[in-house]
């Protein structure tokens, strides 16, 4: 986890989430030890651009992002882009706490040959020192995050042909980790916050307490299943299905069709990577749950989990912390939130690390 750190020299990030369906940019600038909205952007790919996580329609995702620097009217803009799925490595190790910087790096370099599964010359590779290790007063925790080259290469390359100055690379579990703990640092310390964001093929949860990411897991569900049925039962294209449902056209027979039978796929997602995490930290299951991502956009979905599971469901409002600036077009603010939560936590980076 790279926590932002407030400095008279740190400039304004846009960070943008290519997701496989949107492609969504938040801009941020650092006012007064708080940040500043001033600028979002929501676009969708025209086209089915992606197999899984991989690129497959380059110019469709290009102009894409083109179109969302020119709705944001920048140019030459510092920029957080981010990757995740089955290409991109994170784990914690543990590691001497005597190590100096250079030692310590030798000895990940070691390990990381060890762990990811491409050799070390066809991915990026980095690391940070989270802390002691509990339990363990001579090593510490370090987490080693790696990411298949074309992977990364892929998205610099297209954000620079669309006047972007891509800065980090960041994966997007660690982006949430950042909205996390910005979002929940002003409330009781002691308490567990849970936070459960579902996008188009990925479900993240990341858990925070006492200002401290205690656990972070992305799961391989999302939305895409869903998109794809009710595409079978309007009989028509994905494409057209998306297009209505951003712009909250389509008739509404998917709710009766459709809706009630991802409601209970979506339980038992979020049972199982519950019961994971409560085995993993020995807790009990939470009260309540932040929920964020495509998925909140759809209607009364806090209220329908909070029914049917027992546990309360709020949607994450990323800019709850942050002010906005007067020319951000509110409407548009508002009706994309929840889609936001990830290019929000992209735009707290700040430049602290180089990658290997």
């Amino acid at each position: 986890m790279k926590f932002t750190v407030f400095t008279p020299k740190t400039k304004p990030l846009l960070g943008v989430d290519i997701g496989t369906t949107f492609i969504k940019a938040v801009l941020l600038a650092p006012i007064d030890q708080h940040w500043e909205c001033r600028g979002v952007a929501c676009e969708l790919i025209p086209s089915q651009a992606f197999t899984e996580r991989d690129i497959v329609d380059f110019d469709s995702v290009s102009n894409t992002l083109k179109k969302i620097m020119m709705k944001l009217k920048l140019k030459h803009q510092p920029t957080v882009i981010a990757v995740s799925g089955t290409s991109v490595l994170s784990k914690v190790i543990q590691m001497p706490l005597d190590l100096d910087e250079q030692h310590l790096e030798e000895q990940i370099e070691i390990e990381a040959d060890s762990l990811i599964p491409y050799p070390l010359d066809e991915v990026y590779w980095d690391f940070e020192t989270l802390g002691a290790t509990v339990n363990q007063t001579d090593k510490a925790d370090v987490l080693l995050t790696a990411a298949h080259r074309q992977l990364v290469d892929n998205r610099m390359t297209l954000a620079r042909e669309a006047g972007m100055l891509p800065k980090i690379v960041d994966t997007e579990l660690d982006a949430l980790e950042n909205l996390a703990l910005a979002q929940y640092t002003d409330t009781d310390s002691s308490l567990e916050q849970v936070m459960i964001h579902i996008g188009n093929e990925l479900m993240h949860i990341v858990v925070t307490q006492a200002n401290t990411v205690t656990y972070s897991k992305e799961h391989q569900f999302g939305l895409q299943h869903f998109t794809q049925d009710i595409a079978l039962t309007m009989r028509l294209d994905g494409q057209t299905v998306l297009q209505q449902l951003s712009a909250d056209t389509l008739d509404t027979q998917w709710q009766q069709q459709v809706l009630p039978i991802f409601h209970a796929q979506l339980q038992q997602h979020i049972l199982r990577a519950l019961q994971l995490m409560q085995n993993l930290l020995n807790n009990e299951l939470p009260t309540s749950i932040h929920l964020c991502g495509g998925v909140a956009m759809l209607p009364n979905i806090a209220e329908s989990l909070t029914t049917e599971m027992g546990i309360t469901f709020t949607l994450v409002d990323p800019f709850a912390h942050i002010s906005i600036h007067p020319e951000v077009m509110t409407e548009q603010l508002v009706a994309a939130k929840p889609l936001l939560c990830v290019a929000t936590g992209l735009a707290m980076r700040s430049v602290q690390h180089g990658a290997h």
